[in-house]
């Protein structure tokens, strides 16, 4: 595999519609949050970042193996709001921006390893793509990096960048958990978390 390619996984909602932190569901023996770290560090992404919300960062924390944990004091700002945060970070972690990197929502689980393999081989920002549906998690690049990090951070991802879809075959790739029939959904799956 080329050099490693850093990661940040998105934890910082409120989780007000659901009710408890979805970063902490558990599935097949593991939180969410726990099954996305293995799945990236299984690819070698280095390094990790986990942003969080101040509620969930002792958790978050203790959960993190050995990914860099920060937090964002403000999640009801946005989601490019907590992505600047990871990125900031990522920076800071690295000494410079990176030339692509991953990002992955903890509460978009339907992913396995080999489809993040075929964003690693994109130049252009991306998203992966199932039968018809498009989600995450995605890669970002370079000059895209930049305007997320000048962007107002209540202006939605896809109103910053355009992404290109990487096909895959992903039946689960739709998973979006919000509600209690989202949890319903996802234990109706346990086996595929099992077999990551």
């Amino acid at each position: 595999m080329a050099a490693s390619i850093p990661a940040i996984i998105i934890a910082a909602g409120l989780s007000k519609r659901l009710g408890r932190p979805k970063a902490f569901v558990e599935i097949a023996g593991k939180t969410l949050l726990q099954h996305s770290i293995s799945k990236l560090q299984s690819l070698n992404c280095n390094p990790i970042i986990i942003v969080t919300n101040q509620d969930c960062l002792f958790q978050a924390t203790v959960e993190s193996n050995g990914a860099k944990v920060c937090l964002n004091n403000n999640p009801d700002d946005g989601r490019t709001g907590t992505i600047q945060i990871g990125l900031s970070d990522l920076i800071d972690e690295m000494g410079r921006m990176p030339r692509k990197l991953i990002l992955a929502p903890v509460d978009r689980p339907g992913w396995k390893s080999e489809s993040i393999v075929k964003l690693f081989e994109s130049n252009t920002s991306s998203c992966l793509s199932s039968n018809g549906t498009s989600g995450h998690p995605v890669v970002l690049v370079n000059n895209d990096l930049h305007k997320i990090l000048m962007a107002d951070k209540t202006t939605p991802l896809r109103d910053i960048i355009s992404f290109e879809k990487v096909l895959v075959d992903e039946p689960l790739l739709g998973l979006n958990i919000d509600t209690e029939e989202d949890l319903e959904l996802l234990q109706s799956h346990s086996e595929f978390f099992e077999a990551l």
